[in-house]
């Protein structure tokens, strides 16, 4: 598997997360507001990983 296919797969992983993370924060529910920050927050561990791979490039 090539960087440029890991770095995809990251970014992809990063946005389903993102975007799961985002309809949480929305909710009414407190619970799963706080759900959805800690969902996004582990989102962005995924795009610092995958741009640590672009300036290794």
């Amino acid at each position: 598997m090539s960087k440029d296919q890991i770095r995809n797969w990251l970014n992809i992983i990063f946005m389903i997360m993102a975007v799961i993370g985002i309809i949480f924060f929305v909710s009414k529910n407190e619970e799963k507001h706080m759900t959805g920050l800690y969902i996004i927050l582990f989102a962005m561990c995924f795009k610092i990983a995958e741009s640590a791979l672009r300036m290794i490039k």
